[in-house]
């Protein structure tokens, strides 16, 4: 127990790791069904030849729900018509999803180049997140209030030199493979203590949960980003937030670990569902394709699964074809039926449209 109060900044704030024995039998058993959850999955994402091509389709879902909790209301639809609409044409949410689609991407490429991520890696992936409200809060004043009632529940640290001394030791834990903990407890204390950071004016809680999965892929729990628990926490959002401060008020870590890995073992097998869907159409697609027409490449295959919507120019890109190859390839699959488009400006759109059904 401690003597937190709302309405003072929580500049007490215990550094990690936390003072908290992890070998409870009921933490170590869900620890145990959460990580045989989370290795079928990646298993099943190397079942995929080209695995890159999951990336992008399954970030978009993260997206809408990641922002929703935020309450940032977009659609699937809205997020995915932000990769082909001009940037003056995007409506905030879009341009909201479509940020933390890039930070997110962003992040991922910081884990492969470096290793690691600093505090300069969190500052650029909420940079992209809030283009508008960047880098560490300086101004004292920031509290965390009940939208309805207006009641005060957490005031963070505040002066910018005590939260990047917070942040640097989040950042060496982060880093540290030195003792014994289980990469997914670590991640669920982690989450806790960036959200009581709050480093940043806006962004706190998608940066948060955009480095749990950096986190997993950064020691090799998973190969690609492609883990979202935001979907979880939406279903389940007040508990959320209610274990968020019982673990400050009354140090209730147990509970708030057994949440975060029921989060992250339902949405392992709900992202297995999909990518085994992604996998079986691919194969579909590739049969017919190469049943009814005589364009069949697996670099044409690959790309059709790598993006939600097509135009002749990014496909030339992509393929590295001229402009008439394109439009003969999309020609013939509209012809077999495969593809559907529509008209933007003076372009022309293509998608799949059972491939966006299995995104949803």
């Amino acid at each position: 127990m401690n003597n937190f109060n709302p309405e003072q900044p929580y500049n007490d704030l215990p550094i990690l790791p936390p003072s908290f024995n992890f070998d409870d039998v009921e933490i170590l058993k869900k620890v145990n069904t959460t990580n045989i959850a989370l290795a079928r999955l990646s298993g099943e994402a190397k079942s995929i030849p080209n695995r890159q091509v999951l990336i992008e389709p399954l970030s978009f879902r993260e997206a809408v729900a990641s922002s929703e909790i935020e309450n940032i209301h977009t659609t699937f639809n809205d997020a995915i018509e932000a990769t082909y609409i001009e940037e003056s044409e995007l409506k905030i949410e879009q341009k909201e999803t479509k940020n933390y689609r890039e930070a997110l991407l962003k992040g991922y490429r910081l884990v492969i180049d470096q290793e690691f991520l600093n505090t300069n890696s969190f500052i650029t992936i909420q940079s992209i997140l809030e283009p508008s409200k960047p880098g560490i809060r300086k101004i004292p004043g920031t509290k965390i209030q009940n939208r309805s009632t207006g009641e005060i529940l957490f005031t963070p640290p505040e002066g910018e030199d005590l939260i990047r001394k917070l942040l640097k030791n989040f950042e060496d834990y982060f880093n540290s493979n030195s003792d014994e903990v289980d990469p997914l407890i670590k991640m669920a204390v982690m989450h806790y203590q960036f959200e009581a950071i709050h480093p940043f004016l806006d962004g706190n809680g998608r940066t948060g949960r955009i480095l749990m999965v950096l986190y997993l892929c950064m020691v090799k729990r998973l190969e690609l980003p492609i883990l979202f628990i935001s979907g979880y926490i939406n279903q389940h959002k007040s508990d959320y937030y209610r274990l968020l401060r019982e673990v400050t008020k009354i140090e209730n870590w147990k509970e708030w670990i057994i949440y975060i890995l029921n989060a992250v073992e339902s949405q392992s097998i709900a992202t297995t569902s999909s990518v085994i869907g992604i996998r079986e159409l691919i194969h579909k697609y590739r049969l017919v394709i190469q049943s009814k027409s005589k364009i069949y490449t697996a670099e044409l295959v690959e790309y059709l699964f790598s993006f939600p919507f097509y135009s002749q120019k990014t496909m030339q890109t992509a393929l590295g074809i001229s402009r008439n190859t394109a439009s003969k390839y999309f020609a013939e699959l509209e012809r077999i039926d495969l593809i559907k488009s529509q008209k933007y400006k003076n372009d022309k759109i293509y998608y799949l449209p059972e491939f966006h059904n299995l995104l949803k």
